[in-house]
């Protein structure tokens, strides 16, 4: 369970997802794979899953002007009714989760001033 935050909660917005592109724009060697791109308040987050065998990889990044950069440090929290997964971010504004398996979950990036949410991911 994600605890209650005070911080300002942004709801992001999705720009772009691959998987509505034609096939010929995607790269054929990664089914399954795919990439969004959201815009939450002042910044931009860029999701990517990477499908490995019977896990996948769900790597972010948060993209913020550089007067920004210090605003970005915190942690992400990634769950669903069966799982919990945590990751904290780099000073570059990335962070990867292992998920052991596909479903609906709900992401929240906790940044220093504001939370970002994510209520529905389907990976």
């Amino acid at each position: 369970m994600m605890t209650e935050s005070k911080k300002p909660q942004l709801q992001a917005i999705l720009v772009m997802d691959s998987r509505k592109t034609s096939l010929a724009v995607r790269h054929r060697n990664f089914t399954g794979a795919w990439s969004q791109l959201y815009k939450a308040g002042d910044f931009y987050l860029d999701l990517s899953l990477k499908p490995d065998n019977h896990k996948a990889y769900l790597q972010g990044y948060i993209v913020a002007d550089p007067s920004q950069l210090a605003q970005i440090q915190g942690s992400t929290a990634l769950r669903n009714e069966q799982t919990q997964l945590t990751a904290p971010i780099s000073l570059t504004g990335s962070f990867r989760l292992e998920v052991p398996q596909g479903g609906e979950y709900h992401l929240e990036i906790a940044l220093q001033d504001q939370v970002i949410r994510l209520d529905h991911i389907e990976i």
